[in-house]
């Protein structure tokens, strides 16, 4: 019995090291394969203390235990405002663990919210490269390293739409200003005349992808040969295409030669050819976007100029907003589960919808130039942006109806109020035909009581609705209000939206009448229309956040084209300054003659 228990054990022990010979003979095989497919991060942490250096060498396979120490050290940090130190640990953390999608999140919410803010407002530079920094980090690194992490792309495409896209940053005009100057150096300014098109996102995505691809066409190399001949800093190949685009738009940075050298092949194929590689080189490698999944999106989201729902514009690719739309509809196609339900996939959705309601309610970027600083930013809704914005909503929710086996009320509620606004701002703008086909939808989708009048009477309601509560300082307020954004959009070319403004601003006023009658109104020294068109008209004069050369190319075009109005204004400026002269009549002290 003895005997046969020691050759069992001597049999077992025999076969576990057999086993374990044969396991340690794989580990090369599967070490190469974890390789291949980029799922082990052997790289050596540079500038680390010499502690951390030895326990990540030391530990071997338990450099988890060293990541979950420095992690905690790193939330401390931040907990107690140590920002920069914060960042070195979670830069620690990433190259230990790179598929570690939460440190990501960290590290770029750290530099783009924490460390951004720590710079005064009045450094804006260095704010926004720290916006910069954050958002770079996740599109150059992080997402690469975790490309089926919706995670990041939802971290990115918020950095997008609500640091750069929104108001919370005092610095955001800085930001939106910045990003659009550089896309608009990529894509071509969006102008009237030249609007962008499809067409040149087609060329783009057309585009040879390489230099080398490039320059097998003799003339394109010719031209390239030509530059680098002229500058050096044409010589360099990875700051070839950025030299190139800054050459055309800033000459005068560059030597004569090469100014000579585009001169040369101007109006040529092969200048063409080199200016859209040029551009798309840059979207491809430096901001990471694919042209294609952005024609895709113009397709999907853009805007619609007519009639025909399916003719698209492209998106305003030097809006936040669009840079959110892209990076949360790259993270649904790349990392998204189909008919699975996930909070951050809906949380991603919500990026895209509600980017789409920001490029509705305030997706016309206008730059003005002003006579001394950085140019004036200013945003205004864009209406055609509406039927991309209101199928893609009831897309959501029957996404999230079929997922979660309910009513998604953040969903729907939301969409009820868009509807809402939007057919008051339709209806402002003067498209009142499109505003009675959204209240339609609206009362057809959503079964209310309030929605059982016609058009007239609902924009009538929320109408009283705004003026109901309000004192008469706010309601003459709001009345200036309208008037004064009807001269803006006149002042930038706007002269559509700038009538139904001033039509808009005319019915509050009667509404106002209306309501309160005309005793209330003079009783309260409400002015006459008249009086506040010129009331409005001296506001936006005067106005410091107006730069200087809009409001002079607003009383230019006032004198030439609209002569009426200006002969109105002067003369209600004459009453005006007549019925002060009186007050101060009234008010001076009488002089007893002095005997």
């Amino acid at each position: 019995m003895q005997v046969r228990n020691t050759l069992t054990i001597i049999f077992c022990v025999t076969c576990s090291l057999a086993l374990l010979l044969t396991a340690s003979l794989r580990l090369d095989s599967i070490h190469s394969a974890r390789e291949d497919l980029d799922l082990v991060s052997n790289v050596s942490i540079e500038n680390a203390p010499p502690g951390l250096a030895f326990a990540t060498v030391a530990m071997g396979a338990f450099r988890g235990i060293v990541v979950d120490i420095l992690w905690m050290r790193a939330d401390k940090l931040k907990e107690e405002g140590q920002f920069f130190d914060a960042k070195q640990l979670a830069e620690w953390i990433t190259t230990l663990q790179p598929r570690f999608a939460a440190v990501w999140d960290f590290q770029a919410w750290n530099m783009a919210y924490n460390i951004s803010v720590a710079m005064p407002a009045s450094q804006w530079e260095e704010r926004w490269r720290w916006v910069r920094n954050g958002y770079e980090l996740l599109r150059d690194k992080g997402i690469p390293q975790n490309p089926h992490s919706i995670l990041l792309y939802r971290s990115l495409a918020w950095i997008f739409q609500h640091k750069i896209g929104g108001v919370s940053d005092e610095c955001h005009k800085d930001y939106k200003r910045e990003l659009a100057f550089a896309m608009r150096s990529i894509l071509k300014e969006r102008t009237r005349k030249s609007p962008l098109s499809q067409q040149d996102f087609l060329d783009m995505v057309e585009s040879q992808q390489s230099l080398v691809q490039a320059m097998q066409d003799p003339e394109v190399a010719r031209l390239v040969n030509g530059l680098r001949d002229a500058d050096e800093r044409f010589r360099d190949n990875s700051e070839l295409a950025g030299n190139y685009i800054s050459l055309r738009q800033v000459p005068e940075r560059f030597e004569a030669d090469a100014n000579e050298v585009i001169s040369d092949f101007m109006g040529t194929e092969a200048l063409s050819k080199f200016d859209v590689f040029s551009r798309t080189w840059l979207l491809r490698n430096k901001w990471k976007m694919d042209p294609a999944f952005m024609y895709e999106l113009n397709e999907k989201y853009g805007p619609i100029d007519g009639s025909d729902l399916n003719d698209h514009l492209p998106l305003n690719w030097e809006h936040a907003d669009a840079h959110a739309i892209y990076w949360a509809e790259q993270g649904l196609k790349t990392a998204g589960k189909k008919g699975v339900y996930s909070i951050d996939e809906k949380n991603t959705d919500r990026i895209v919808f509600h980017s789409l309601k920001a490029l509705f309610l305030r997706g016309k970027l206008i730059i003005y130039p002003v006579d001394d600083g950085p140019p004036s930013v200013f945003l205004r809704p864009d209406l055609t942006i509406f039927d991309g914005l209101n199928r893609i909503w009831i897309e959501k929710i029957e996404k999230y109806e079929a997922l979660e086996k309910s009513n998604p009320k953040a969903v729907r509620g939301g969409h009820k109020n868009m509807l809402e606004n939007a057919t008051l701002l339709f209806y402002q703008a003067g498209h009142i035909k499109k505003s009675g086909e959204i209240y339609n939808e609206l009362r057809k989708r959503y079964m209310r009581s309030e929605y059982e009048d016609g058009l007239l009477v609902f924009v009538q309601k929320q109408m009283r609705e705004e003026i109901k509560d309000l004192e008469i300082h706010d309601a003459r307020e709001l009345l200036l209000m309208s008037l004064r954004e009807a001269y803006f959009q006149y002042a930038v070319g706007e002269d559509d939206m700038a009538a139904a403004r001033e039509d808009w601003a005319k019915q509050l006023y009667d509404m106002y009448v209306r309501e309160f009658g005309d005793y209330a109104v003079r009783r309260v020294n409400l002015p006459s229309f008249s009086m506040a068109r010129y009331l409005a008209f001296m506001d936006f004069i005067n106005d410091p956040y107006y730069p200087r050369t809009l409001q002079r190319a607003l009383m230019g075009r006032i004198q030439v084209e609209r002569p009426d109005l200006f002969d109105e204004l002067e003369k209600q400026e004459q009453q005006l300054q007549k019925r002060i002269e009186e007050e101060q009549k009234k008010t001076q002290p009488s002089v007893s003659p002095n005997y």
